[in-house]
């Protein structure tokens, strides 16, 4: 600490360092990010898209081969300038008669017979089994009339998801990190092991809503995280935290491949909780959060722990700084519920979150901000979440696409840091929001045939909505004043978990009837996010506002903010939080 006096808790982690016990904080976050990925990309794999036919089962004992069957009982129909077989049609045929004959050529229908042969809705089904040998789809039969089932697999979860995110963030500030994160781990387990065995559709749905909420524990933990770090360290943790995600997405990928069946993937994906409810019994609560509420003795106890493992001696100024921590929580509590005493009954917390949420459009400037913000995120998280699911639509092999896709978030995540700090918050976002939007819809011009191309050009999409989305963070970190800032962030990143639930149905159903549909949507959806970044105001270069009249004097169009410039070593400050921020979108 070269003789800093140690007053706060900074200096206390400061002067403990980073070892052994933080690299155990360190493990719980690893455990949840090789955990989450295969379900909050598991619409990929568990239900990939599979083609499909019409079974005919007085023709599943003969001697025909699956082309004899399928010239037989199945017509064609027209997709992207192509022909393939119909996926919910038969012909309208006596197959009982022809069911013990050999094949021969003169039972293929012509093309002038087959066009008056009349035909009806399939009530059973083939599938291809090639890529994938079972999927959620293909073991309920979610298609063709039953397609709209197909998406709420995925969309469940993001829809647990947008409800995850507030309630998670309220009961690990109530209850404490560890005790949060242990109660959910459990529940998660349980609920991936019921989704795996389960015979019933509903049972699966309703377990992937539950997960869908405890997915947003992944920001707690990177919170327990950034709690336990030394300052120093944190902009580091902010990096790093990036990477375990894309490996996780990555490794699921490799798992996929090699297993094709969607329960014996799922059953080995979940294996990460093992270790999770392994080590989480012996782990230790925050001391931070300890210590802010008022739980003096058991912080002292988790600091001793730490320095006894990095091998340091505890300054003597420990139980002062923590008692101090202890009155000043207790201060502000007691401020809280004085401001709270006119909202009492039952309609108190209720009209207290509407007043929360008024507060985020109450002048013209912090209005605009609010509801471009609101739209940024929104078609952001649709773009980002679509086009990570999209891996059948964009390419012929989902598992590469799925590996590339996840490799690319470590320097989607990290590279813009530099650049945001040269030119500029939005010219930066606009630009990426822009290079996404041509990617995708230069997709709709590519040549069918051109596979890497189209392969190519998604990527190149992924990467760059990845770079908004981390910018997009930063900027909403920056431009809500200090006030309302937490509330603001939480709204803005909603707006993105809901519009994610509506990418699965793009993808599995807009997709399966029009082929350009997932291009045009991911495509203008970025385009419009484009648009609506420009009418953001340039943070860079600007204090951060710490209330609503700031808010005016920088932002409005009266603003008068010539003498609010910041020093450029508190702009490269301001650009580091970019890196604090790569676990948002996941």
């Amino acid at each position: 600490m070269d003789g800093e006096p140690i007053t706060s808790l900074d200096h206390l982690f400061n002067s403990v360092g980073v070892g052994r016990w933080t690299f155990f904080v360190f493990l719980t976050y690893l455990c949840w990010a090789f955990l989450l990925p295969p379900f909050s990309l598991g619409g990929a794999f568990y239900n990939g898209a599979v083609d499909h036919w019409c079974n005919v089962p007085q023709l599943s004992n003969n001697s025909w081969t699956l082309e004899q069957r399928l010239n037989y009982s199945i017509p064609w129909e027209e997709n992207r300038n192509q022909m393939r077989r119909s996926q919910c049609r038969m012909y309208v045929r006596d197959y009982e008669a022809i069911a013990d004959r050999p094949w021969s050529s003169d039972l293929a229908p012509t093309p002038e017979e087959a066009a008056a042969l009349e035909t009806t809705s399939c009530s059973q089904w083939e599938y291809d089994t090639s890529v994938f040998h079972s999927t959620v789809a293909s073991e309920w039969d979610l298609v063709c009339d039953r397609a709209y089932l197909s998406p709420m697999f995925q969309s469940f979860y993001y829809f647990g998801c947008a409800l995850g995110d507030p309630l998670l963030g309220f009961l690990s500030d109530k209850y404490g990190r560890k005790t949060v994160v242990f109660g959910v781990a459990i529940i998660f387990a349980s609920m991936a092991l019921t989704s795996a065995l389960a015979h019933s559709y509903t049972v699966m749905l309703v377990a992937w809503f539950i997960m869908g909420i405890i997915h947003p524990i992944c920001g707690v933990v990177y919170v327990k995280v950034v709690e336990a770090c030394p300052t120093k360290y944190r902009t580091v943790v902010g990096i790093l935290t990036t990477s375990p995600f894309a490996l996780g997405g990555m490794a699921f990928s490799a798992w996929a491949y090699l297993l094709r069946d969607w329960r014996t993937l799922q059953l080995v994906c979940t294996a990460p909780a093992l270790l999770l409810l392994a080590h989480l019994p012996f782990s230790d609560e925050s001391p931070r959060w300890l210590a802010v509420t008022g739980k003096v003795d058991a912080a002292e106890k988790v600091f001793a722990k730490a320095a006894r493992w990095h091998g340091v001696a505890l300054p003597d100024q420990l139980p002062d700084i923590l008692r101090k921590c202890r009155d000043q929580a207790a201060m502000d509590e007691k401020a809280t519920r004085d401001k709270m005493k006119h909202s009492a009954g039952v309609c108190g917390p209720l009209r207290k979150w509407l007043n929360d949420v008024a507060v985020l459009v109450s002048t013209p400037a912090l209005r605009r901000i609010t509801l471009v913000m609101f739209g940024c995120f929104f078609f952001t998280g649709f773009t980002y979440w679509g086009i990570s699911l999209a891996g059948s639509t964009f390419s012929q092999d989902p598992f590469l696409y799925m590996l590339f896709s996840s490799a690319l978030e470590v320097p989607a995540y990290t590279i813009f840091a530099p650049i945001v700090m040269a030119f500029g918050r939005r010219h930066v976002l606009a630009t990426n929001f822009a290079v996404c939007a041509a990617a995708i819809l230069a997709i709709l011009i590519t040549p069918g045939s051109w596979t890497w191309v189209v392969f190519s050009l998604a990527l190149v999409g992924k990467f760059f909505i990845t770079g908004s989305y981390n910018i997009l963070y930063l900027v909403s970190s920056e431009v809500f004043p200090t006030c309302i800032r937490s509330r603001g962030l939480n709204l803005s990143s909603t707006m993105a978990r809901l519009s994610s639930i509506l990418s699965p149905f793009i993808i599995q159903l807009a997709g399966q009837t029009y082929w350009w549909a997932p291009s045009v949507f991911f495509g203008s959806s970025a385009a419009i996010g484009g648009f609506l970044s420009l009418l953001l105001p340039e943070t860079s270069n600007q204090p951060l506002p710490d209330n609503i009249e700031e808010i005016q004097a920088l932002y409005s169009k009266d603003r008068v903010s010539s003498d609010k410039i910041i020093p450029q070593e508190q702009e490269s400050n301001s650009a580091n939080n970019a890196d604090n921020t790569g676990t948002s979108s996941v």
